[in-house]
């Protein structure tokens, strides 16, 4: 499940994301406690269109529900 919150700053590829809608500049937004993004996360996942396999994006959601 792939949500846009439209921020300017990310990328798209027609109506698919490349990026995590919740990936700040260092920090994910998605965390309760604006956990730190190391660099292997940001590559593998943050900044890719992989998101969806992270479990903190995943209890985001879920939370929303």
């Amino acid at each position: 499940m792939n949500i846009y919150t439209g921020h300017q700053e990310q990328a798209r590829y027609g109506s698919h994301e490349t990026v995590c809608p919740y990936n700040g500049i260092n920090v994910c937004m998605a965390s309760f406690s604006s956990m730190a993004i190391d660099n292997q996360k940001r590559a593998n996942c943050c900044g890719t269109d992989n998101y969806d396999n992270c479990p903190i994006f995943l209890s985001k959601v879920l939370r929303k529900i």
